[in-house]
């Protein structure tokens, strides 16, 4: 028996949550939901918790959990020679019959390997006898296509009866995977091989009834889809400590940078009175009392002040808080936050993108910044004592001048409203299946003058706190996001690596000996000069979202 005390934040281990689920495996199929990151940040991520009570409203499945450990609880494992386990049960990760893997972040690729080694787990698909690896969130699979057994492609909840009725109905391996891949949304990449010949990619079908190409899938009814009810109630912080209930998935407008529209395409709303009655059940169920109404872009929903008013007149005795993030800075921000100060706790979050209008037109952000100033003022009247604004930098039409308006424009927000700024900076990256997913990334030296332009232009006031994303892991991120099959070698080299360096994954020399190891030439993703791309062959429904078509 651990004694789960002697490390540091033990609640991370423990599993004994408010909501948690427990069950036998007597007699069930045992899934194991592995989050490549720590507690805190797993526990944040609305997809775990969303498949998490999905897969166990089945009574015969049995699902749990596991997460990055912290390093104590890593050389624990590692000097007393034992398997990492689940939360729930503390079954060893290599006694489950599927272990699913959320992919949304592309450094944590290295964590996803560091995870199986931990577990004694062969770490390529084709080691593994019986167990099935699944992984899910990811927009080109291609990089990890050695040690995954089979992708979702798309929103997993449309999948789940369809993914729990094949575990029922075979129990080997390669039955499972030869009828899954049958399956609209699911990708098995032993199935299929994949080539660059000539500039191009080429990709063909080995096992003969999988598809091509592999069409993404898509909840069509977000108000009958599945939501979990009885929230899990972590016993410590975690990093978004507050319920988020989405109010719509995918987004409506066309910013040319932006990944998500097309992997959440189409767009699709909750009704008013389905998002009243989850934060109903879920405020009884659970005890929180900070909500997050969650979307790409909340102004766009077109009954947010319809909602805003019921959640005002059920909720104002209780004094919950509220927070929207990703709104728009237009006539109904202003409208909105005339209801919003009335509840106890509010915050504003604004993606501007770029401090110049030109910029804005070119990446198709639409914002009219003379309405951002006077709701800006207007909220200030409420009692709002804080913004958080987003830019990003790093795009090929960008100039001086629109750099070294980041500071003027914040300079003037900061004099004219007296709000506190907190403002985050992003490279831009050229993702799959955003409309500049053939861009070339700028390369390091140019993205390090840009930064010092802007931070040359920044005021110095202690009001105004500035997060500016570091150069070279937005680059790695750009590569990895963009790389074929050859790149599983520098990822499985890389998670060597972090047996000994826990911050590897993020270093980027290690990376650089990786490649330089098994001769990657990573200018050729950022440069993206090929005909097609390794993820032409994903469907994602969208029309416009591929510029260079799978043949």
């Amino acid at each position: 028996m651990i004694d789960f005390k002697l490390f540091q934040h033990p609640q991370r281990y423990i599993g004994n949550e408010w909501n948690v689920i427990k069950k036998s495996h007597n007699k069930r199929i045992p899934i194991c939901l592995c989050y490549p990151d720590s507690y805190e940040i797993g526990m944040s991520n609305l997809g775990l918790r969303i498949i998490y009570s999905l897969l166990n409203d089945s009574d015969d499945i049995v699902c749990e959990r596991a997460f990055f450990p912290g390093e104590d609880f890593n050389n624990f494992l590692l000097n007393n020679n034992q398997k990492l386990f689940s939360l729930e049960t503390k079954t060893p990760l290599a006694n489950f019959e599927v272990l699913g893997f959320n992919f949304n972040y592309e450094l944590n690729f290295v964590n996803f390997l560091y995870i199986l080694s931990l577990a004694k787990i062969p770490l390529f698909s084709r080691a593994r006898k019986d167990l099935i690896v699944l992984g899910g969130g990811i927009a080109n699979p291609e990089s990890l296509a050695d040690f995954v057994d089979v992708f979702y492609i798309g929103e997993f909840e449309a999948g789940t009866a369809s993914f729990i009725e094949v575990l029922r109905k075979y129990k080997d391996k390669k039955s499972r995977l030869e009828a899954l891949c049958e399956i609209e949304g699911f990708y098995v990449p032993a199935f299929y091989s994949a080539e660059l010949k000539n500039d191009k990619y080429e990709f063909n079908k080995i096992y003969s009834y999988a598809k091509l190409p592999v069409k993404r899938t898509y909840v069509s009814n977000l108000d009958k889809s599945h939501y979990p009810l009885k929230w899990l109630t972590p016993h410590t912080a975690i990093v978004h400590d507050r319920v988020p209930i989405e109010i719509a998935r995918g987004c409506p407008n066309r910013c040319t940078f932006c990944q998500a529209r097309a992997m959440y395409y189409p767009y699709r709303e909750k009704k008013a009175e389905t998002v009243c009655r989850i934060i109903r059940e879920i405020y009884k169920n659970s005890g929180y009392e900070n909500f997050s109404l969650l979307s790409l872009s909340s102004s766009d929903y077109s009954q947010i002040e319809e909602l805003i008013d019921i959640l005002f007149a059920e909720f104002k005795q209780k004094r919950i808080g509220l927070a929207l993030p990703s709104l728009r800075a237009d006539d109904i921000l202003g409208k909105l936050y005339s209801k919003l100060h009335l509840l106890r706790k509010t915050s504003l979050t604004v993606a501007i993108e770029s401090a110049n209008d030109s910029l804005r037109n070119h990446i198709g952000k639409k914002i009219d910044i003379k309405k951002l100033f006077e709701t800006a003022r207007l909220i200030r009247t409420f009692n709002l004592k804080h913004i958080k604004l987003y830019f990003m930098i790093g795009f090929k039409e960008e100039t001086e001048e629109d750099l070294r308006a980041i500071g003027l424009f914040l300079e003037k927000l900061n004099q004219e409203t007296h709000l506190s700024l907190n403002v985050s900076i992003n490279v831009f990256v050229p993702k799959p299946f955003s409309l500049r997913e053939d861009a070339t990334m700028a390369e390091k030296d140019t993205l390090l003058d840009k930064i010092n332009i802007v931070k040359n232009g920044l005021p110095k006031r202690r009001s105004i706190n500035i997060s500016i994303s570091p150069v070279e892991k937005s680059i790695l991120e750009a590569i990895i996001s963009r790389a074929d099959r050859k790149f599983s070698s520098v990822i499985l080299d890389v998670s060597k690596a972090s047996c000994n360096n826990r911050n590897a994954a993020g270093n980027w020399l290690i990376w650089q000996e990786a490649m330089s190891k098994n001769h990657i030439d990573c200018a050729a993703y950022l440069k993206a000069e090929t005909i097609n791309f390794p993820w032409s062959f994903i469907n994602t429904g969208l029309p416009e979202c591929n510029l260079k078509k799978h043949e």
